[in-house]
């Protein structure tokens, strides 16, 4: 019974050795065939990719492109029709109707711009600056008398917004990823927890700064600070080409 098991696993060591011999030439002609010269992949096309090439250079003329430009849009697809072409996958069902691929080449589609966190949280921040401004103008305005303990000062105005932009930005950005790679919501709703928290010890920290360096303004320096953030928030999303939402 062991002379079985040996010879069972010999057996299997050599399939495994061939399997893997196979996969090492499969690759080397894969790299072949991407290192290779255009010129030399036109020369292995089958017929069936031969005609495609042919229908597509000519629909690529047809929309405006230059003989050499044709040319050079199709050279780039050569290695990829090819390597499919070994493995009995024509380029029309790699790549669907010719007409298809010429206009996907004409009028490339574009990928949607991924806007960075920093970019995203200045502009979740300036938006929050705006509401709180306007939040606290309408305190400043209904308030009869200001309180000494009264932290609605410009510096607590700026950090408050900052930490609820970046708080903000990294919720949207998880529900924004596929659901596989989202955190559970038992995470997600710790992180927003412990962000609340952070905000509201930061806010019990500020009734001990001086209003000297925590001036509080009266309501109409806050509606003008709201106004020049959202200003200030409209021209950035301009120039960072941004059109997100800040809320999901």
């Amino acid at each position: 019974m062991s002379e079985d098991l040996r010879e069972k696993n010999k057996q299997a060591a050599e399939k495994q050795k061939v399997a893997s011999a196979k996969n090492e030439r499969k690759e080397e002609i894969k790299t072949e065939i991407y290192n290779a010269n255009a010129d030399d992949l036109r020369k292995k096309l089958s017929n069936k990719n031969a005609e495609y090439i042919f229908k597509l250079n000519k629909y690529l003329m047809e929309d405006g492109f230059k003989e050499d430009e044709a040319k050079e849009a199709i050279d780039k697809l050569l290695p990829e029709i090819v390597d499919n072409q070994i493995k009995g996958i024509p380029a029309n069902q790699l790549y669907g109707p010719v007409t298809q691929r010429a206009k996907d080449i004409v009028h490339p589609t574009k990928k949607p711009k991924v806007t960075p966190f920093w970019a995203s949280w200045i502009d979740t921040s300036l938006l929050f600056f705006a509401l709180f401004g306007v939040l606290y103008g309408i305190v400043a305005l209904t308030s009869k008398k200001q309180d000494p303990n009264n932290q609605t000062g410009i510096i607590t105005l700026i950090v408050l917004s900052a930490m609820w932009g970046a708080l903000l930005t990294w919720f949207n950005n998880q529900m924004k990823r596929p659901k596989s790679q989202r955190p559970g919501w038992g995470i997600t709703i710790g992180y927003l927890v412990v962000g609340l928290a952070f905000m509201f010890v930061f806010l019990a920290a500020m009734t001990a700064v001086p209003t000297s360096i925590n001036p509080a303004l009266n309501a109409i320096g806050y509606f003008i600070a709201a106004v020049v953030a959202y200003g200030v928030r409209f021209v950035f999303r301009r120039t960072m080409g941004i059109h997100d939402r800040s809320f999901m």
